[in-house]
């Protein structure tokens, strides 16, 4: 296909001089556009705001001049928007009082430009950010997500907006607002991508605790469990239990992560928790004794600093990793000393998956794994086992449930 001609503005540049007030709105439209696609940018600028002023009833023309005003002052480098910020945020606003969002319109355009440069700034002006998304209207912006020319898709517009503006509320500590639009969030039909849904929750499950709501907060973090990057959520409900006083519940998750986690001179962190724990309880001495060497040993070991710690002689030669199955196997035979402890009767096994149910008299079957034994054992049907119970989330009812835990066999039940 042939490239149009450019068009021949003699006749608009002509009339224009002579009276601006004399266009319609198609012609107005024409002249603005045709100005801006020559590339004539500075000249499509000064007939748009001529037009705002005496073109009464115009308004066709005013996306061409908004993107006239996008081309020269929005659509610019780092470098060129921070030598003259207060311009390009007053464009931005000009552009966002005169353009609506849609179609062919420059609106959306100018609020991404202007979240990209607030977000490359250090620190983010989340204030900002929050201001600029209130120019935009979520249920407008598109649910289609973006794919590129590779065919790799990312999110859409309002799934973005929604992100960013839970976001912007949780950094600004405006936790009502904050649970507010996450709630609205979750009742859009988005398709969401990569860890975005999620991190929505976590900023509403610590909203949640900050405006004392912690039954909700604790269903919100236990159903994400570890899904975020650089988050543990278990850290996270042990924070939170014991801010609550419900010290017993913070320790289960605790010792449950110390069960499943082993042994790695990179879970000293861990170790630490643990031995506050134990001190903190002063019942086991030998308990202490082991974690307290546990931790000085992991320090030494990785060259930490260790003149405030103390280890006992009889442990000095001994490495991390034999400290460790020691205070293994003592923590667990003084499990009760910590948490809490039940009996119960296996009344369901499937040797196959591993699985099986624990009878409760007044509530359902409590759901194990073999995996959650404490020792190696081989699991039958009628065993009476000792365990503690943990709040966990039933991802296929999307429910909060409960589990057994640190399971070990009593004896097994005959009945004659």
């Amino acid at each position: 296909m042939d490239k149009r001609e450019p068009k021949d503005l003699t006749v608009y540049n002509q009339r224009f001089e002579e009276d601006p007030s004399s266009f319609n709105d198609f012609q107005a439209m024409d002249y603005v556009k045709e100005l801006k696609n020559q590339g004539l940018t500075d000249e499509a600028i000064e007939v748009g705001r001529t037009f705002l002023q005496v073109g009464e009833g115009l308004s066709a023309f005013i996306n061409h001049y908004g993107y006239a005003l996008y081309n020269k002052f929005i659509n610019i480098d780092e470098e060129q928007i921070k030598e003259k910020e207060s311009l390009f945020f007053s464009i931005v606003d000009e552009i966002s009082s005169l353009c609506r969002q849609e179609r062919y319109s420059p609106l959306e355009a100018t609020i991404n430009r202007a979240m990209k440069y607030v977000m490359n700034q250090n620190p983010v002006n989340y204030q900002k950010i929050s201001d600029l998304l209130d120019k935009l209207d979520p249920l407008t912006a598109s649910i289609d997500p973006f794919v590129n020319k590779n065919g790799k898709e990312y999110e859409s517009k309002r799934e973005k907006w929604y992100r960013l503006k839970v976001r912007c509320a949780y950094e600004l500590k405006d936790y009502a607002k904050c649970v507010e639009i996450a709630n609205i969030a979750y009742t859009q039909p988005i398709k969401w991508h990569y860890n975005n849904l999620n991190w929505i929750k976590y900023y509403r499950a610590y909203s949640l605790v900050q405006l004392q709501r912690y039954d909700e907060a604790e269903n919100e973090f236990i159903s994400l469990g570890n899904k975020i990057p650089n988050v543990d959520a278990s850290e996270v409900l042990f924070d939170l239990y014991m801010n609550i006083g419900k010290e017993k519940e913070a320790y289960t998750n605790l010792i449950y992560k110390f069960f499943i986690s082993g042994y790695s001179l990179d879970n000293l962190p861990l170790y630490q928790r643990i031995l506050t724990m134990v001190e903190k309880n002063n019942q086991q001495e030998e308990v202490i004794h082991l974690a307290q060497a546990l931790v000085y040993k992991i320090k030494e070991e990785t060259s930490q600093d260790i003149s405030q710690d103390d280890i006992q002689e009889k442990y000095q030669d001994i490495n991390s990793s034999h400290l460790y199955d020691r205070f293994y196997n003592q923590l667990m035979e003084h499990l009760d000393s910590y948490i809490e402890r039940y009996e119960g009767r296996v009344v369901y096994y499937n040797n196959a998956k591993e699985f099986g149910s624990i009878y409760q008299e007044d509530d359902d079957n409590l759901f194990f794994r073999q995996a959650d034994y404490i020792y190696d054992e081989e699991v039958q049907k009628r065993d009476i086992v000792e365990y503690s119970i943990m709040k966990t989330y039933d991802a296929k009812k999307q429910v909060p449930t409960t589990k057994a835990i640190l399971l070990k066999t009593l004896y097994e039940d005959i009945q004659y």
